[in-house]
Formats: structure tokens, sequence, C-alpha cells
């Protein structure tokens, strides 16, 4: 029995939101040696940036599984109706 897909990419340019991923991991390494190469570092200050990285990674991500599913709203004219 064949599983059935619950993600088809009917539109190549939604792969764009992925990008998300690499964007909010290099902003996360840049903001490690910002705040943690002085001498004084502060981790606080680090562990906000990094929760902004990851809303950043899990924004493009959701918006690329939403893009790429059938739904009314977001992409009803998706093959699978």
């Amino acid at each position: 029995m064949k599983k059935k897909k619950w993600l088809i990419v009917t539109n190549k340019w939604t792969y764009l939101w992925l990008l998300s991923i690499p964007v909010g991991t290099i902003k996360m390494i840049f903001d490690y040696q910002a705040t943690m190469m002085i001498k004084n570092p502060n981790l606080v200050q680090f562990l906000y940036d990094s929760i902004i990285s990851l809303f950043i990674i899990i924004i493009g991500i959701i918006i690329f599984i939403k893009m790429n599913t059938y739904s009314h709203w977001m992409n009803p004219n998706h093959p699978k109706s």
C-alpha cells in the first residue's frame, strides 16, 4: 500500500521559505560571537537573540508547510483537495 503524501510542492518558489533555517542559524552564530567574545559576556542577551533566531526559523517552516498543504484559506488550488 502506497503512503499518501500530505505535503505536495506545487510552487517551487515556496522553497525560499526554507531559507529561514540557514539565515536563523547564521544569525545565531553571529549573535554568539558578538555576545561571548567580549570581556564580560552577557548570557541573557544571547538568550534573547537566540529566541528571535528560533522564531525566524519556526515561522519560515510553518509558512512553507502551510503553503504546500491543502487548505481552503491558504492554498485552495492544491492538487489534493
